[in-house]
């Protein structure tokens, strides 16, 4: 019975990595759908700052003959065809001037309607230019994206047309990758209660209340009077909820047929099993247990014991060997240890007579200065004060004696940083600190927050033409101290993203790398602290330094 309630156990917990397999092809696909669907929102950006787009929109502003219409009527959808065979999902883009004259390329086929385009037009105008989806109703399989067109010559940014794409969701779900055996099912998205996609129609669920109670999970429901496995998953992506329902036969048939051929089979080879091993094992249990309480001492660091293993002339079998093999093992062990602190002490000797070889850089220092009174003489101000932070900042940056520093001096390497992004970008940036007194005498690596900063311009301000805020702010949480920097930009690509996670990124300007950070950070104050980033394309990026709250 023991045997038997030990396989089922076994059993159930491979029913539950199914579920669990199954929660995981739903997550995929539902990644794989939202994915295609960024592109389509950066197919529709754009589309939107197309320079052709724009100066035809911009011209069909004023009074223009019918002649002059056809032109900029073929110029725009040819422009527009370009676009529409960018990714094969995209069924047809609809493009609307500041007149409602209407614009089309692609398929007709599953023309919008007047409620829809009416509809969908007034989302674009609450919007203001950022893209947002919706669903197109009576009509599964269909999603339209909206945006509002604004101009951006001379930065008015004039409202000059609308813009919709129509994508159709079938051909999206239809090419996801197909798992092995049957654990996609039907998959169903919806917003909040309301499924507007079903990849294999969903007349038979009409009885069925889709309501998610968490964010993940599954479940075994009884739907039309057939059993069926229900798996749910949320995304952050519109609030919607993917859905894939399974009927439980279709999943569990032939595991069900292998699961009592396997408790037969194994019936029958532990009777035999048990008959011929029976005297073979006491033979050499004792031994094995024997070399099992010498691990248990080794586990606890006494590396000593195997000195007290017995020959292995005394068991001359495979127990010997194994004997052997053990003490062999421990021994080498212990040596590599030892040779590994060795090693470790060299290094750090290495390290530290290489910090002390460094070229002297005074003569660039002087240099500076030579430039910084030549300005002054000639009464060039803006040239003085980046020359005189570009010193200050090259004096924190190659200066090794101090390697921890109060956050009060780290800030003056920012601002010295900031004087000279200054100039460069003037009122491009806008930048904001909210950083309490109580803080400023906290510990923190030096060269932690300048390359944060020049990582938020690199990415939001030098890849954007509008105005970036950038904020500084510092927070606590118990024993925690967390440093945020935020900024409003384009975001990061999610592949670089992964790329700076990983520290595969090659730095750029100071050299100094997220990963480089996050490793000083966690050398100083223990594994649970470093850096922490989160970016979401066209909404910004947030870099979030958790440090122990330590001052003095």
């Amino acid at each position: 019975m023991l045997v038997l309630g030990g396989i089922r156990y076994a059993f159930s917990l491979y029913d539950k990595q199914i579920y669990a397999k199954s929660s995981q092809v739903l997550m995929m696909s539902s990644n794989s759908i939202e994915e295609k669907l960024e592109r389509v929102e950066q197919v529709s950006y754009e589309i939107a700052v197309d320079p052709q787009i724009q100066r035809n929109l911009i011209e069909l502003q004023g009074n223009i003959e019918k002649y002059d219409f056809y032109r900029f009527e073929q110029e725009i959808e040819d422009e527009l065809v370009k676009y529409i065979g960018s990714e094969k999902y995209i069924q047809s883009i609809y493009l609307y001037d500041s007149n409602g004259r209407e614009f089309l390329a692609g398929s007709s086929r599953n023309p919008i309607n007047e409620n829809e385009k009416e509809h969908a037009l007034n989302q674009a105008d609450q919007y203001e230019g950022e893209n947002h989806w919706i669903e197109t109703e009576d009509s599964n399989g269909y999603l339209t994206s909206v945006r509002l067109i604004r101009s951006y010559e001379n930065l008015n940014f004039e409202n000059i047309g609308k813009l919709l794409v129509i994508v159709n969701l079938d051909s999206i779900v239809s090419g996801l990758p197909k798992p092995n055996g049957d654990l996609a099912g039907n998959i169903l998205v919806s917003d909040g209660e309301h499924v507007f996609y079903s990849e294999k129609g969903n007349d038979h669920l009409n009885t069925y209340h889709f309501q998610a109670k968490n964010k993940q999970g599954y479940r075994i429901e009884e739907i039309n009077g057939e059993r069926s496995f229900v798996n749910h998953l949320t995304t952050d992506f519109e609030g919607w909820t993917y859905w894939s329902i399974i009927p439980f036969n279709m999943m569990f048939s032939k595991i069900t047929a292998v699961k009592y051929s396997l408790v037969l089979v194994f019936l029958v080879m532990f009777i035999i099993l048990i008959s011929l091993g029976f005297t073979f094992l006491r033979r050499i249990t004792n031994p094995i247990l024997a070399l099992a309480d010498t691990m248990q001492e080794v586990q606890h660091g006494n590396f000593q014991i195997v000195n007290s293993l017995p020959s292995s002339k005394v068991y001359e079998d495979e127990v010997g060997v194994l004997y052997q093999n053990f003490k062999t093992m421990i021994q080498q062990i212990d040596e590599l240890i030892e040779e590994n602190y060795a090693k470790q002490l060299l290094i750090k000797e290495t390290e530290f007579k290489a910090l002390q070889a460094q070229i002297n850089p005074h003569f660039l220092y002087n240099t500076l200065e030579s430039i910084n009174w030549l300005a002054i003489t000639n009464n060039q101000k803006q040239i003085s004060n980046m020359v005189d932070a570009l010193g200050h900042l090259m004096r924190n940056s190659i200066d090794f004696k101090e390697s921890i520093i109060t956050i009060e001096k780290e800030f003056e390497i920012v601002k010295s940083y900031l004087t000279i992004q200054k100039y460069r970008f003037d009122d491009r940036v806008e930048f904001q600190t909210d950083i309490p007194a109580k803080f400023l005498t906290c510990k923190i690596p030096k060269l932690t927050l300048q390359p944060l900063l020049e990582n938020a311009f690199k990415h939001a301000v030098e890849m954007s033409i509008d105005t970036i805020e950038i904020k500084v702010l510092a927070y606590q949480e118990k024993d925690t101290l967390f440093i945020r920097i935020e900024d409003n930009g384009p975001g990061i690509d999610p592949y670089i993203l992964q790329k700076l996670k990983e520290g595969k990124a090659k730095p750029k300007g100071t050299g100094i790398g997220l990963n480089n950070i996050d490793s000083r950070i966690k050398l100083f104050a223990g594994e649970e602290y470093g850096v922490r980033i989160e970016s979401l394309v066209g909404q910004g990026t947030a870099i979030t330094v958790v440090l122990p709250l330590q001052t003095g």
